[in-house]
């Protein structure tokens, strides 16, 4: 068993007295026998008094020694438990100064030891979710501790204020974490930018050291400064003061550039934070806050609204003839005037209400706290701010504006508000433009018109409406034998809609007709441009509604269009369905289509005895199976038998069939057993943009497209 320092050093001094106590008499015996009884007398006198003198000086030894050996064993036991004072031991010698240079050696290590401790501490807080501030109160309350200084600060540019920053100190029995302005220096911010390592300041100058000045004031006048670099760039300043000059520490100058590498890190992640926070919720090219901060902000305005009493007010705006200027002066003096419009807009509310780009030219302003009477004035400030002309390239341009006001009562729904308010814009229009009015419930004797009637007319003026395509495949060998033109609407609040969100809306309003032949004429458009390009497709399929066949004046229609592009007949398939052909009106038009050449398919076919009375009374040349139908197949027994009987059907009386809907091989690989003649769906294609078609079509030639032929081959 392995024994200590001072336990070893013990034994064997008392096993030098036992020696020392046993020698004479041996050495008095050998003596007397060899050189006589008087000679050994005196030797044995002389052994006996050395004898005694190293006891003495054993004793005094180990009472000497003994004590500091056990203390000092004792302080290096508490080391490895992470006790670092050792106890104070009274020897002036060798032993002495081996102390003091342990207890150093042991304080040196604690320091050394708490500053790894505080970085730890720092990289706990960065890697979890504490914000900019509470990290900069963490360091500076640490490098406090670390460097054992008078106070600390941390100068941050101000992204707001080019060329100046704030600073945050604290100093001794400082609980608060205040901020100070100040303007900094670019001349110390590039020497900084080249002392990476940092550098020591012993003669402060307010103008060059401003950052230094909250420290200096309260009595540092010597400093240790830090560059806190991120991307290249002097964001930040890390600075230390003492009362006096102190002695020079390597730990200090280490842990300063720990700090300050870590704080850049803080500042890099708070500073990409900020950046995807800005992407998604400010538009990039007026800085105001987009639609998604613009609901999130009414929604608050609207949850604070006391019941009783009108708290606040919203203000949607319309730029009247906008169009104008992006068609005669370029979308870059568009951006311009739509900047300026925005900064006009900002000039017009108080702090604390939001001004919101909607997208295009659409705002609006949300107002906090106010009246009637006050949202009038704003609204009317607005309209005068905007009639004025804006000067861009040396011309003067001039827009105007048109607001709807809605005010925010308490338990009002933020869809409802906003409806009020886009009613009132529209409110306005018709009263002439460049004006504002306020929706009234009360006023207008009837409820307020649905959003979607409103908002489809908007659409129709704005050209929110677009088209996409999907393509139609033969199944027998993959070719492609059309695209379906669909119908599809970029909300300016909403996103992207299908036509089963709004064409109900636009059937009741009348707009259908409108949209209607915004389609043909867009989707024929499209079929030239195709043509022209020696791409086109052989067919193109587009959906017509009961109000469309209704109209008399449908065959007309379609024959201008058709002379317009120089387009055949033959290339345009008219989808229809049952409901639509059941009107007397809608039979006399869909005979004249016939007679006009355009091919005609009955949609969303169900099976039944309708549809086989269709197929004999009418023209139709092509019937499509309804989606709910093939979404069955094949597990489905009942359904697998109608459609095979359907195609079957359809077969016999000489008509071609398309499945639509198909999102499964399976699916592919029944209909093919079938004999069905054509399919869509998303397991072939997905709606297309006009220039996925285009390259779709470019790639098919004149065989099946890239990976058609292997789906429809399963």
């Amino acid at each position: 068993m392995r024994t200590s320092l001072s336990s070893r050093l013990g034994r064997r001094i008392a096993i030098a007295l036992i020696i020392c106590s046993s020698v004479p008499p041996f050495a008095f015996a050998l003596a007397s026998g060899v050189l006589g009884l008087s000679i050994a007398r005196g030797l044995l006198v002389a052994l006996i008094a050395g004898s005694g003198c190293t006891a003495v000086a054993a004793m005094r030894l180990g009472r000497r020694y003994l004590p500091a050996l056990r203390a000092l064993e004792r302080g290096i036991a508490s080391l490895q438990q992470g006790h670092f004072g050792l106890p104070a031991v009274r020897a002036s010698d060798e032993l002495g100064d081996l102390t003091e240079a342990l207890a150093r050696s042991a304080s040196s290590l604690q320091r050394q030891f708490r500053a790894i401790e505080t970085l730890a501490e720092v990289d706990r807080l960065l890697l979890g979710s504490a914000g900019l501030e509470q990290v900069l109160d963490a360091i500076l309350s640490r490098v406090q501790g670390v460097a054992r200084c008078h106070g600390a600060g941390i100068a941050l540019r101000d992204a707001d204020a080019p060329g100046h920053g704030r600073v945050y100190a604290a100093t001794a029995g400082c609980n608060t974490l205040p901020v100070w302005r100040v303007a900094l220096d670019d001349g110390m911010l590039a020497r900084l930018a080249a002392e990476t390592q940092g550098l020591t300041i012993a003669r402060s100058e307010d103008a060059r050291h401003s950052f230094l000045k909250p420290l200096k004031d309260t009595g540092a006048e010597f400093f240790w400064v830090w560059p806190v670099i991120v991307g290249e760039r002097v964001e930040a300043i890390l600075a230390i003061g003492y009362a006096s000059v102190p002695v020079a520490d390597p730990l200090v100058t280490r842990c300063g550039g720990e700090f300050a590498a870590r704080l850049a890190i803080a500042l890099a992640n708070s500073a990409r934070e900020e950046r995807l926070y800005r992407q998604a919720h400010y538009d990039p090219l007026t800085g105001l806050p987009n639609r998604l901060l613009f609901r999130d902000r009414l929604s608050r305005e609207l949850g604070g609204a006391s019941p009783g009493k009108a708290r606040g007010a919203l203000l949607y705006i319309d730029l009247d003839h906008f169009k104008r200027v992006n068609d005669g002066f370029g979308h870059g003096a568009g951006d311009q005037l739509l900047t300026t419009i925005a900064q006009r807009l900002r000039a017009c509310v108080k702090d604390g209400d939001t001004v919101a780009r909607l997208g295009g030219d659409e705002f609006a302003i949300v107002l906090a706290n106010v009246t009637r009477a006050e949202a009038e004035g704003v609204a009317r400030r607005v309209v005068e701010s905007l009639a004025l002309p804006v000067s861009i390239g040396g011309h003067e341009l001039r827009v105007s504006a048109s607001l709807g006001v809605a005010l925010i009562e308490s338990g009002a729904a933020l869809e409802e508000l906003v409806g009020h308010a886009d009613a009132a814009l529209y409110r306005a229009k018709e009263l002439g433009r460049a004006r504002f009015a306020f929706f009234d419930l009360a006023e207008s004797g009837a409820p307020a018109a649905p959003v979607s009637d409103t908002g489809l007319q908007r659409a129709l003026r704005k050209r929110e409406f677009s088209l996409f395509y999907q393509p139609q495949f033969e199944i027998a060998d993959g070719s492609l034998a059309a695209v379906e033109a669909l119908l599809r609407w970029q909300t300016p609040r909403e996103g992207l809609r299908e036509p089963d969100a709004f064409v109900p809306a636009a059937e009741e309003s009348g707009l259908i007709l409108d949209i209607g032949g915004w389609v043909l004429e867009a989707a024929c458009a499209q079929l030239a441009a195709w043509r022209a390009q020696g791409i086109g497709p052989p067919r193109l399929a587009l959906n017509i509604c009961a109000a469309q066949l209704e109209d008399a004046d449908l065959p007309k229609a379609i024959r201008r269009v058709l002379d317009r592009f120089a387009l055949p007949a033959e290339l345009i398939e008219l989808e229809l369905t049952a409901d639509a052909l059941s009107a007397e009106p809608a039979q006399a038009t869909v005979a004249r289509l016939a007679q006009s050449g355009v091919r005609l398919a009955l949609d969303d076919v169900s099976a039944g005895e309708a549809v086989l009375d269709c197929l004999r009374d009418y023209p139709i040349g092509t019937i499509k199976l309804d989606r709910a139908l093939i979404g069955r197949l094949p597990e489905d027994a009942e359904c697998a038998m109608t459609v095979g009987a359907t195609i079957a059907a359809a077969h016999a009386l000489g008509r071609r069939v398309v499945a639509k809907g198909i999102e499964r091989i399976e699916q592919l690989d029944f209909l093919r057993e079938r004999h069905c003649d054509l399919a869509q769906g998303f397991y072939l294609a997905r709606p297309l943009s006009v220039a996925a078609v285009a390259e779709l079509l470019a790639a098919r030639g004149s065989a099946a497209p890239p990976g058609a032929e292997a789906r429809a081959a399963g």
